[in-house]
């Protein structure tokens, strides 16, 4: 079983060798056994094709016989300390499976931490993977399910978008994007510039406490914004305090395409997604909910219009890959952000021999010269935070410094003074 890679998925490979890796952390309190843990992974690999694919000229290749998902067993290490080393480990992508666990032991406590190449999987795969082994640890024999195949292009792109009108804008698109990278590829000098040392990357994390993570909810629903909405803006605004003119002006944030793809279903793998640009005028006289109301109606209008038709597009501008690679790796960029939101995670807390005591957020960094990442989620009532970047780009004394901004900001907006915990 083989398919092509689609063009992010291309992308997120980078040039196969430089780590481009997802990591996600939950902390379980109770007893888990090693037999069950790996009992679990070889199911979920069985269960996924894409855990048993190796990357061969830029298709995936499932593999009959792949070996099985490491699993690495460390006593009392710090999740934060593992996390970064696993961010700059790379995966030998030409052998499966491009997936690995490690267990931190600690007391009463365990640290699940799963690494995997972000080509492989977007954030609700990731999701659906974790859940799979908590449910699988809590009971071996629980059936999952299998999926037979591989998802196609033709699975994402509905049948009328891929003929006629549709298929020859999607193609003259791919054109126009595929030119544009080359011209911005062609402004960039990369002669004696190197890419950034994963060495220098850094992790910064805290957690909103249950009484200020419902104050916000509550505020953003009586003024009839998202809390998505207004934490773009709380952010965008500490990043200016601290940064000034070089603040960041615009916010990315990626959107489920499961919200717009049947076949992509809740429990599938798969890495391609959808996303908004967000930009957030610099209105200093303007009160900060008066900027959310604002930037809301935008939003909302983007996300209304997200369909698949650009992703039909890309995939007609494969040549442009290299080029935009170039871009995002020597070009002059702005501190403009990457946030994710994951929302309220749909995981039950108590199990039969364990509880989840935490999910920490995942942590993502790639291979080019922006790496501001930020992204939270939401369980047991505390909204977490995980914030990624690097030395060489955001000196960390900033992004401690935007991370107090930050907190400052929600305290100052937000009915509740509840105190924000940091760890």
């Amino acid at each position: 079983m083989k398919r092509k890679l689609l063009f992010p998925e291309r992308l997120m490979l980078g040039d196969g060798n430089t780590p481009f890796n997802v990591v996600s952390t939950i902390r379980i309190k109770g007893s888990i056994s090693e037999e069950n843990l790996l009992h679990a992974l070889a199911c979920i690999q069985a269960k996924h094709p894409l855990l048993r694919a190796s990357i061969i000229d830029d298709h995936y290749v499932v593999q009959d016989a792949p070996g099985p998902i490491p699993l690495k067993l460390l006593d009392d290490a710090d999740w934060q300390a593992v996390t970064l080393s696993e961010l700059a480990l790379p995966f030998d992508v030409t052998n499966a499976p491009l997936a690995r666990l490690t267990w931190i032991r600690s007391g009463v406590y365990a640290d699940l931490i799963l690494s995997l190449h972000h080509c492989l999987c977007d954030g609700g795969g990731r999701w659906a993977l974790i859940k799979e082994i908590i449910a699988l640890l809590d009971n071996p024999a629980k059936d999952i399910g299998l999926h037979r195949s591989l998802l196609t292009l033709e699975d994402i792109i509905p049948a009328a978008q891929r003929k006629g009108w549709p298929l020859f804008k999607a193609k003259f698109t791919g054109r126009i994007i595929k030119y544009g990278s080359l011209l911005l590829s062609s402004l960039v000098a990369a002669k004696g510039k190197s890419k950034t040392t994963r060495e220098k990357d850094y992790l910064l994390h805290w957690k909103l406490d249950t009484s200020m993570t419902a104050a916000l909810v509550r505020q953003c629903s009586a003024m009839g914004v998202t809390v998505n909405t207004a934490l773009c803006v709380a952010l965008t605004s500490a990043f200016r305090k601290v940064k000034g003119l070089q603040g960041t002006a615009k916010v990315t944030c990626p959107v489920d395409i499961r919200k717009y793809v049947p076949a992509i279903t809740k429990d599938t793998i798969f890495a391609v997604g959808l996303s908004i640009t967000l930009e957030i005028g610099d209105e200093q006289t303007q009160p900060f909910w008066t900027k959310v109301q604002l930037l809301q109606p935008i939003a909302t209008d983007k996300q209304r219009r997200l369909n698949t038709s650009m992703l039909h597009a890309l995939e007609y501008a494969h040549a442009a890959i290299p080029h935009m690679i170039r871009f995002l790796t020597y070009g002059k960029l702005n501190y403009n952000l990457m946030f994710s939101n994951m929302g309220k995670l749909d995981i039950e807390e108590h199990w039969n021999s364990f509880d989840i005591e935490t999910v920490f957020s995942p942590a993502v960094i790639g291979p080019f010269a922006n790496p501001n990442t930020i992204l939270t989620c939401t369980f047991k009532g505390q909204m977490d935070f995980v914030f990624i970047s690097n030395e060489d780009f955001l000196p960390e004394c900033d992004a401690l410094a935007i991370r107090d901004t930050f907190m400052k900001i929600l305290k100052e907006v937000l009915p509740s003074t509840t105190p924000i915990l940091t760890a």
